[in-house]
């Protein structure tokens, strides 16, 4: 054997899974396809502070470029709606440097990491598992007992296993500039919801200060850049914006996937769905599961029993602490994915004339969304107001439970 385990993808899922899989005394070999972990960038940076911390993740200040404690909502006519926490909630980070960060770690446990070795098959052996990979245009393979797949939302390795992955309709192109000449306030971020640009998802406006930010949206619709560039020339606090820097990705917003485990093989983070349809986010609760799928392998690898029921305890562990939560979350993004812009004003509208803005201060959370939506279902004059606009939605029904 190469190494006890192998991880697929150095992303910050992958890091942690071998950060905590090293931690524990296993041998580990990372690979990454790209020459430099982080790049090229595809998020946000977007990342609460209370849920790293959790994962034991602090990044260092160079890696921090702004922390925000309010987020201003918009709604397709332009009524506003401020959710200010009082403290700040969230880091807005230098992605790279973040993944960078969790990768050293990793390997300052132990782990061995290998950057530029595309993994192109990834299956299980009488002994192990083989994983074939192209390095510098030549072909290697690798062995291990098991192998962890986080590779990202395409699931490829996933599916060859016999995995589901996910639904092409949740996954949506997205667009992010970073511009300058700019003037908001650095502390809150802006989230507009727009059918007419941003169908199934939204747009938002992440400050890197008074002067800078990330713009972007991910969209159902083709015609992400035209969509973002006609938002910047509308929106009056980015009209003068300059743009300095443009890059794309994929967001999924589709909730968890069904099986993540197979013959010595797991998948964690975005391969697994594990992301939170309402934002894409998915730094969070893919480190959670990491860290539950090395749990799992060790006890597996210990005890002898490297088999497809012994590595099934992951799939049955992480889903009972973290799937009702991933399944609330779809839900709630499959209604307003249902919600035409008139629908989407009606709705800003119930929120402002109840008292949910105070429940998204008090309970709110950007990682345990689940609290505040068990909350707000409880308030009388919200809950009526959703009623009257959802049951005209009966068509949509088929969409809303199987999405």
């Amino acid at each position: 054997m190469d190494a006890e385990v192998i991880v697929i993808g150095a992303g910050p899922v992958g890091g942690l899974a071998a950060r905590q899989l090293a931690r524990l005394g296993l041998s580990v070999l990372l690979l990454e396809d790209h020459r430099q972990v982080g790049r090229p960038v595809h998020c946000a940076g977007l990342i609460g502070i209370e849920g790293l911390h959790g994962l034991g993740i602090h990044p260092k200040k160079s890696a921090i470029i702004n922390r925000v404690r309010a987020s201003v909502l918009h709604a397709p006519s332009g009524v506003a709606l401020t959710v200010d926490k009082g403290h700040s909630h969230a880091y807005v980070l230098h992605r790279n440097l973040l993944d960078q960060q969790i990768v050293h770690e990793a390997e300052s446990a132990g782990a061995k990491l290998l950057l530029g070795n595309r993994v192109t098959h990834c299956q299980p052996t009488q002994t192990g598992v083989k994983v074939t990979v192209r390095e510098a245009g030549s072909t290697k393979e690798y062995r291990a007992h098991v192998a962890v797949d986080a590779e990202g939302i395409n699931a490829r390795l996933a599916r060859q296993n016999g995995l589901l992955g996910p639904k092409k309709s949740f996954i949506l192109p997205a667009l992010q500039y970073e511009v300058s000449n700019v003037s908001l306030l650095a502390d809150r971020v802006h989230l507009y919801f727009d059918n007419r640009l941003a169908p199934k998802f939204f747009l938002w406006v992440i400050p890197l200060d008074a002067h800078r930010a990330r713009v972007g949206l991910a969209s159902a619709g083709r015609k992400v850049r035209k969509s973002l560039e006609n938002f910047l020339s509308k929106t009056p606090m980015l009209k003068d914006a300059k743009v300095d820097k443009r890059y794309g990705g994929l967001v999924y917003s589709g909730g968890p996937f069904g099986k993540t485990v197979a013959e010595r093989f797991i998948a964690i983070g975005d391969a697994a769905g594990q992301t939170k349809a309402t934002s894409g986010g998915g730094v969070v609760y893919g480190g959670r599961c990491a860290i539950i799928a090395a749990a799992s392998i060790r006890r597996a690898l210990r005890n002898g029993r490297y088999h497809h029921k012994e590595l099934a305890n992951y799939d049955k562990q992480w889903k009972r602490a973290y799937g009702r939560q991933l399944k609330q979350m779809a839900l709630l993004r499959r209604l307003i994915n249902c919600l035409n812009n008139t629908e989407l004003d009606k709705l800003f509208l119930a929120i402002q004339r109840s008292s949910v803005r105070e429940l998204i201060e008090t309970k709110g959370d950007i990682d345990q969304q689940e609290r505040l939506i068990t909350a707000s279902l409880t308030n009388p004059f919200l809950l009526a107001q959703l009623m009257k606009i959802f049951l005209s939605k009966v068509k949509f029904l088929p969409q809303l439970l199987w999405g």
